[in-house]
């Protein structure tokens, strides 16, 4: 018996080598992101340190267009309303998915015909909603203020005001990625245990106690992803701007990412471009850092206080 099994432990056999198929099937995945994602980023990073000189001849200049991108006020200003519109945006969006989360996080026909209803703005692209909400904003055939002036009341110049257009932008954008951002949090509610939230009811726990001290840190994953890609698509977006304002009036919505573009595509200033969008990445990537940073879980050093007080 002992050498029928050592003869059958023989038959086996052994493996050996490297196994090709995991990697020819990954193969044109990677060839993709390489050639649309890795290799434009390192090509504008070097584009950024040259300058074209007379007969069209390209000569290395280092940090020239960087010093003199950072001495431009026209930099200083786009960099301003990139910041003010991401950061109001970005709060509107998560902020406004998470009490969408909350309202939707239940069971009913009712329920589930709204989710249906408050998802459609994603399934429609930014040009076409961009398209569409012109038609209400506009100045002097817009519906909004056909319907005010048939009210009697004042026309507002929503995309041609230097105080109203940006706005305008931040609630186009709110408008399509509020559900959006809203049903990857309604996912992470719907992970969290119905026991958790009856032993609080138990503990005589209420809605703001809840809220706050179980839904939000249990959810905590999904805000971080939100929160994050959120920031990094609102420094980066463009089509709204591109669309609906053209970068004014009066510079007044000329983001860093319009700017970049008007550069290139304007002025035939490709290094200056590349440089504005090489700032932008390295702008997104510590906004990143820092998010992550913030939202780190700390729960191992909170466990470390929970153990020290019990031996205490």
């Amino acid at each position: 018996m002992i050498r029928q099994a050592q003869s059958g432990n023989a038959r086996i056999p052994k493996r050996r080598g490297i196994r090709l198929e995991p990697y020819l099937l990954l193969l044109p995945s990677i060839l993709l992101i390489g050639i649309f994602k890795i290799y434009p980023i390192f090509y504008s990073l070097a584009e950024s340190f040259v300058k074209s000189a007379r007969g069209g001849v390209l000569r290395f200049v280092g940090l020239d267009n960087y010093l003199s991108l950072f001495s431009e006020p026209t930099f200083a200003h786009s960099l301003g309303i990139t910041v003010w519109f991401c950061a109001v945006t970005t709060v509107l969006q998560v902020v406004l998915a998470i009490v969408l989360a909350l309202f939707l996080n239940r069971r009913s026909k009712a329920v589930r015909m709204a989710r249906t209803l408050i998802y459609i703005p994603v399934s429609v692209s930014m040009v076409i909603a961009c398209t569409v909400w012109n038609l209400f904003f506009s100045a002097s055939t817009g519906i909004i203020n056909t319907v005010l002036s048939s009210l009697g009341l004042r026309e507002q110049p929503f995309l041609t005001s230097r105080d109203q257009a940006l706005y305008v932008i931040m609630f186009v954008c709110c408008w399509k990625g509020i559900p959006y951002w809203m049903m990857f949090l309604l996912a992470g509610l719907q992970n969290i245990n119905a026991s958790v939230y009856e032993a609080a009811k138990l503990d005589g726990a209420g809605f703001w106690t809840t809220l706050f001290r179980i839904t939000l840190p249990m959810l905590k994953n999904s805000l971080v992803f939100v929160i994050i890609s959120d920031t990094l698509i609102n420094v980066f977006m463009f089509v709204p701007v591109y669309l609906l304002t053209d970068g004014g009036p009066s510079m007044s919505t000329d983001t860093l990412m319009y700017e970049a573009y008007r550069s290139a595509f304007s002025y035939g200033n490709y290094p200056r471009a590349y440089a504005l969008v090489t700032v932008m990445m390295i702008i997104a990537i510590v906004i990143a850092a820092v998010q992550m940073a913030i939202t780190r879980d700390n729960e191992p050093r909170a466990a470390r206080r929970v153990k020290g007080g019990a031996r205490a």
